[in-house]
């Protein structure tokens, strides 16, 4: 593996990536303005559970960054994409850069974005939204940073799957939609019927916001996040091997941009 291959491949996808400013109206504008909307909600329901004191920021930060990192996994897939859609990929897999320098510089812009996005919106909830973390930075950090590994496997497993970008745009936006949903990052998961409250273990949203509302609300340390981080790896773990079985280099994907 060549760090310099790699970090040139970086450099080209960022470059790429800030150069459409909508990119940052969807990361960082449109995150802010749920979490905005849903304070007040969220609120109402925290206050029911106990938290007399709760601001809602409490959930609607964590749970607006699980949301978005879920639909940035597309992030990923489109990085791989847009070299069909150019007729650059068997170009650049003709060049002297290994598929693993390709797939390391190809991969870091994502999981470099997803992690910033999160960490960006918790600086945004203490700075204007009354976010008070009771909890361990140290253990928020290490949640935050296997949820968005978990998100970047997600995005490449759904890009081995999907032959056009329609394709993967459908399935990150469905799979970011229903994490979302039965994971406890739209809807608390006490507020949720019985059998969605089941399946939402299975979701890695779920296990995410287990371990922040923890570190927030509950004032968890390190070692109590250890769970929920381990569960975020394993699913890690999961999407990557449907990446590595179904992923082939050769083969031609279709890019609708």
């Amino acid at each position: 593996m060549s760090l310099r291959r790699s970090w040139a491949l970086f450099r080209h996808e960022m470059r790429i990536t800030f150069s459409d400013p909508g990119v940052l109206v969807f990361l960082i504008f449109m995150p802010v303005l749920f979490t905005t909307v849903m304070k007040p909600l969220f609120q109402l329901s925290l206050n029911a559970e106990g938290f007399s004191s709760a601001s809602g920021a409490e959930q609607a930060v964590p749970g607006m960054a699980a949301m978005f990192a879920g639909f940035s996994a597309a992030f990923a897939g489109f990085t791989f994409f847009r070299e069909h859609g150019w007729a650059t990929w068997d170009r650049l897999r003709a060049s002297s850069a290994t598929t693993l320098d390709i797939m390391v510089g190809k991969l870091a812009p994502p999981l470099l974005i997803t992690t910033v996005q999160i960490f960006t919106l918790f600086g945004v909830g203490v700075i204007l939204l009354d976010l008070n973390i009771s909890g361990s930075i140290v253990g928020l950090v290490v949640v935050v940073v296997a949820f968005a590994m978990s998100m970047l496997s997600f995005g490449l497993a759904i890009t081995a799957l999907s032959r056009t970008s329609l394709q993967l745009n459908t399935y990150a936006n469905l799979g970011a939609i229903v994490f979302a949903v039965i994971g406890g990052a739209m809807v608390p998961t006490t507020l949720l019927p019985n059998w969605a409250q089941t399946l939402g273990h299975f979701t890695p949203t779920f296990w995410a916001m287990d371990g922040l509302l923890g570190v927030v609300l509950d004032g968890d340390g390190v070692v109590d996040v250890v769970r929920p981080t381990l569960i975020l790896l394993l699913f890690t773990a999961g999407f990557a091997a449907i990446a590595a079985l179904k992923f082939r280099v050769e083969e031609t994907k279709i890019f609708y941009g």
